[in-house]
């Protein structure tokens, strides 16, 4: 028997670990043992928008929500002709001690889980590294891996965005909850490559002020309870990793037609996360990263888009080399207090949870 996190779809504050059944395996499939993941806020915007944006359907399960969670597992037992035992996987997990996949489009580099119940789903969460194939892999570095790459490609992809688009004309862009690794990753970004007459602007909280302030990636910082006093110049476009409808209002009502759009990610601020309606000034979008991945895709050809991500992601990883402390929790009960404490906001912003399964 195995484990995994099981969580209450209609309230993902209840979780509970329960027992997962053995099965052979069919001809074509393998079985990964996941032996260590990440826990970031990252995940818990996956449970918030487990329904809407289809998380749950990548593992389902009759009694619950599984997690989706970034990681690595080793090959445990292997019927996919090519695909080894042993061989070490990194990708797209379950918080769980395992999962069987479909081999499909097995390459040196990695393969593609062609479950008939992911068909339909990004194809960007389908595809799995063979780390022996994956020039990047450095065994020291798994735990930065785990927390901060998933989040860095989609932070990368809104800076290629906002560069596209000249920042909507824009002179500060301003990154709401400025402590979450998602938002330092494009901070980062923003920072090493600074566009002229543009502000970089942390919003934050009192108490991670001193974490943002040390990262050194910010021009600025504007606490949350400061929102209201915002002014018309310089025009700004949010950035939005928060997801809190209060500091939303506070944005809009503060500049209204003065600011240029507001970009929503994530909902770091999961608990006050429900859209607030009727703001004055433009409407929040959504910007959801496999749609950009498939067209940078399309437009660039997979091995221009690994090459680009690969030297932007290793030029990240050695910027904040140190700025994190890996915290590890064992086993089914690690996972458990890991989520618990990732949802209720405990964790550090200097913290980078792992659970070694």
């Amino acid at each position: 028997m195995g484990w995994a996190l099981n969580i209450d779809k209609a309230d993902i504050t209840k979780a509970r670990i329960v027992e997962t059944p053995d099965r052979p395996l069919a001809r074509g499939e393998a079985r990964l043992a996941v032996k260590r993941f990440a826990l970031t806020a990252n995940n818990v915007t996956y449970a918030v928008f487990g329904e809407i944006m289809r998380y749950w359907d990548f593992f389902p399960a009759r009694d619950g929500g599984r997690l989706p969670v970034w990681g690595f597992a080793d090959v445990s037992e292997s019927r996919a002709e090519g695909l080894e035992a042993g061989e070490r996987i990194y990708g797209y997990f379950p918080a769980a001690s395992e999962l069987i996949v479909e081999v499909s489009a097995l390459k040196p580099g990695g393969f593609v889980d062609a479950s008939a119940h992911r068909a339909d789903l990004p194809a960007a969460y389908n595809r799995y590294v063979r780390t022996a194939g994956d020039p990047g892999y450095r065994a020291e570095r798994e735990g930065l891996q785990m927390a901060l790459q998933p989040l860095f490609i989609t932070s990368w992809l809104i800076d290629l965005h906002l560069r596209d688009t000249n920042y909507g004309g824009a002179a500060c862009i301003s990154l709401t909850s400025a402590s979450s690794k998602t938002a330092l990753a494009l901070a980062q970004l923003l920072h090493a490559d600074k566009p002229d007459g543009v502000i970089v602007e942390a919003i934050t909280s009192d108490r991670s002020r001193p974490f943002v302030e040390k990262t050194g990636f910010y021009d600025q910082i504007t606490l949350y309870d400061q929102l209201d006093d915002l002014k018309p110049e310089p025009k700004r476009l949010v950035v939005d990793f928060a997801g809190d409808a209060n500091a939303n209002r506070a944005i809009h009502g503060a500049l209204k037609d003065d600011l240029i759009a507001n970009i929503r990610v994530g909902a770091a601020h999961w608990t006050d996360s429900a859209p607030a309606s009727d703001l004055p000034g433009p409407k929040p979008a959504f910007f959801f990263a496999p749609d950009h991945v498939a067209k940078r895709m399309k437009d660039w050809g997979a091995a221009e888009f690994g090459k680009r991500y690969g030297a932007a992601w290793t030029a990240f990883a050695d910027a904040v080399d140190g700025l994190f402390e890996e915290q590890s929790l064992a086993g089914a009960e690690g996972c458990l207090k890991a989520y618990s404490d990732t949802l209720g906001g405990k964790t550090p912003a200097s913290a980078a949870l792992i659970v070694e399964a």
